[in-house]
């Protein structure tokens, strides 16, 4: 009698195992990136503030430091240590995202139309720092506040 193989699910990412390991030379250029990108913009903060160089160099460089090794870690060392999901683009969370996220720019496309026809019938005289700042707090509320909605309505 032939033997039938069991079928795979189709929930099955990678018959790779998890202990997988970057080289160390993978490593010592993420390190390399992340300590050139800090120190080139550590170095363009402090030509900015020349009174306050090495003051301005120290801030830059804390500042950039986690996101400079954190990129040269992504480009170096995950490439080798992380198995990309074939399914990650249809997670729930996923979904509830993009949906807030095209209600919240419609919600927030309206409102500036209607703002500056108001503005413009009115002739009101607006800081246009102010009206930015206020519509990427609106879109941004806007955007947690309907994922939040989404979210309830479907876990309910």
């Amino acid at each position: 009698m032939p033997v039938r193989a069991e079928p795979k699910s189709d929930r099955v990412v990678s018959d790779q195992t998890a202990d997988r390991r970057a080289p160390v030379s993978h490593f010592l250029l993420a390190i390399a990136f992340g300590s050139i990108a800090t120190i080139a913009v550590s170095l363009v903060v402090a030509a900015t503030n020349p009174e306050d160089f090495w003051l301005a160099a120290g801030i830059g460089a804390l500042c950039a430091a986690y996101p400079a090794f954190a990129l040269g870690a992504r480009i170096f060392v995950t490439n080798n240590t992380i198995t990309r999901d074939a399914r990650g683009d249809e997670s729930v969370e996923l979904t509830w995202m993009r949906k807030a996220a095209a209600g919240a720019f419609l919600d927030v496309l309206l409102t500036t139309i209607v703002l500056a026809v108001a503005l413009m019938v009115l002739r009101l005289d607006v800081d246009a720092l102010v009206v930015l700042l206020v519509l990427i707090g609106l879109s941004a509320a806007d955007a947690v506040l309907r994922y939040l909605a989404i979210r309830h309505r479907a876990l309910k």
